[in-house]
């Protein structure tokens, strides 16, 4: 073979390289047009550091968003669960308990949540060895359930609230108590 056959080898191999790559490129542009069109109509991904993603809808009837509240993770902040021992990097949970619809972030024996109490039966809801005053917070009532989980019922405006902790000492507790309650009075 010569020279000028190899160059025209080469050359046509070139061209073929050049025609995968531009089909290649071709279904990839198609492939992201398509799913920025369909992300126009989705919502924005999650950040995957908040948690547990809300969907509306998602305990079976509209919660806290659909009422237009705010989430429990921006009242219950993040540095106040470090501070008591639930390092910033628990994902939460979404739940709704007899008392409440809110988050809940658990590590280890430690865990922290926060609670609208949305429907009647959240408010209508009392703990089996009833509830007792918080000298410190005007309206406040708390409550010890059995397993050693401990329930604060706060007050801010027309929203109440119930902080629920484990594992976490009383003056802990309290921190939290005033941090959620400085939350609720700012909004």
């Amino acid at each position: 073979m010569g020279f000028l056959d190899k160059a025209k080898k080469l050359a046509e191999q070139a061209r073929d390289m050049a025609d995968h790559a531009r089909e290649a490129a071709e279904g990839a542009l198609g492939e992201a047009r398509a799913r920025s069109a369909s992300a126009g109509s989705a919502p924005p991904a999650a950040d995957p550091r908040m948690g547990t993603s809300y969907v509306p809808g998602m305990l079976g009837r509209p919660g806290w968003r659909e009422q237009g509240l705010t989430d429990p993770a921006a009242i219950l902040p993040i540095a106040e669960r470090d501070r008591v021992g639930v390092p910033h990097t628990t994902r939460s949970e979404i739940v709704e308990e007899p008392f409440g619809m809110g988050r809940r972030w658990t590590a280890g024996e430690r865990s922290v949540g926060l609670f609208y109490q949305l429907y009647p039966e959240h408010r209508s809801w009392a703990p089996p060895g009833g509830a007792s005053p918080v000298a410190a917070v005007a309206g406040a009532s708390q409550a010890s359930l059995s397993g050693g989980t401990a329930l604060v019922f706060l007050v801010g405006g027309d929203r109440r609230v119930v902080l629920e902790t484990a594992g976490i000492d009383d003056t802990a507790r309290s921190d939290l108590v005033h941090a959620v309650v400085a939350q609720l009075n700012s909004d």
